[in-house]
């Protein structure tokens, strides 16, 4: 039995679809899901749909889920952080060029980023904050993730190819537990142009997942994975659900899961989370309470 999801709430999209593959079909607030024994072939679909389809693990089971790590730029907020320190200064044409072929694996991500930040040399720190100050926004429904996540005793982390000055000050914003991100020199308030330390490129997103498992005692398939950039694709494989979010055709072709739109939320409902879950969590937000997910329906 395979659970398809339709994230299209247009019922008679839903019904054809359904019929065609002699399925059963069941009615979410967000979404639809039909439950078939058919094979078929999940590329036609979603080269014929213009919204998004998703095959639903039914092995996966999300009241299991104990490790949340995600992505930074373009997935909890919606902007390339290092593009936009770029536009600050007057430097974007090449520094967005690199960022945009590196994200969608043209290029070396850890070459492209030494590079980038190479070019950088010479910003202040003051620029940084007017950016984080300025430009940095949160995706919608970032808070509601991590704050769903969090009341069901998630641990939420996040690991960036982006900068650790913008991490850090994202981590204190939406309190997640962890992070891990770049480190840049900077002195007397001005960026040597200098990398510290390992690029947190493809292979050290994978291995920092494999530490938080080591370090949490959790296996695999308790981890769900959120990213937009080809240095994203180790990481979401090495998750039980790896989710690309708004992500470039690259990622979309080899995540198990794969989400077109700008809000976040949409990420708790292929999860089974309603909208009336979802609203009792917002009101309780602050207060001392435990959320618990749904019951998985047999």
């Amino acid at each position: 039995m395979k659970t398809l999801l339709i994230h299209n709430l247009e019922t008679a999209t839903a019904e054809k679809i359904a019929l065609e593959l002699n399925g059963e079909i069941e009615y979410k607030k967000s979404h639809f899901r039909i439950h078939t024994k058919k094979s078929f072939d999940m590329k036609s679909y979603r080269l014929l749909c213009d919204f998004d389809l998703n095959i639903f693990d039914n092995n996966f089971d999300y009241q299991n889920i104990r490790l949340m790590v995600s992505d930074m730029d373009s997935t909890l907020i919606t902007v390339e952080t290092i593009d936009e320190v770029a536009k600050e200064v007057g430097l974007t044409g090449e520094i967005s060029s690199i960022t945009e072929r590196a994200m969608q694996g043209d290029l070396d991500f850890t070459e492209s980023f030494v590079k980038r930040v190479s070019l950088l040399e010479g910003i202040s720190s003051s620029s940084l904050e007017s950016v984080y100050s300025k430009k940095v926004k949160l995706s919608p429904g970032a808070k509601n993730l991590i704050n769903h996540f969090k009341s069901n005793q998630v641990k939420t982390v996040m690991v960036s190819g982006g900068l650790n000055f913008f991490a850090k000050k994202l981590q204190a914003e939406l309190e997640i537990e962890k992070y891990r991100a770049n480190n840049v020199e900077i002195i007397y308030g001005l960026m040597t142009g200098n990398v510290l330390g390992k690029v947190i490129d493809a292979k050290e997103k994978a291995l920092y997942i494999k530490e938080l498992c080591e370090e949490f005692k959790l296996k695999n398939d308790q981890v769900v994975a959120i990213g937009d950039g080809a240095n994203d694709i180790k990481m979401l494989a090495r998750a039980g659900l790896g989710i690309a979010f708004n992500a470039k055709p690259i990622v979309q072709r080899q995540a198990q899961a794969s989400i077109n739109t700008h809000d976040l939320k949409l990420i708790l409902y292929f999860l089974g989370i309603n909208r009336d879950d979802l609203q009792e969590l917002n009101e309780l937000v602050g207060k001392s309470v435990t959320q618990s997910w749904p019951k998985k329906e047999k």
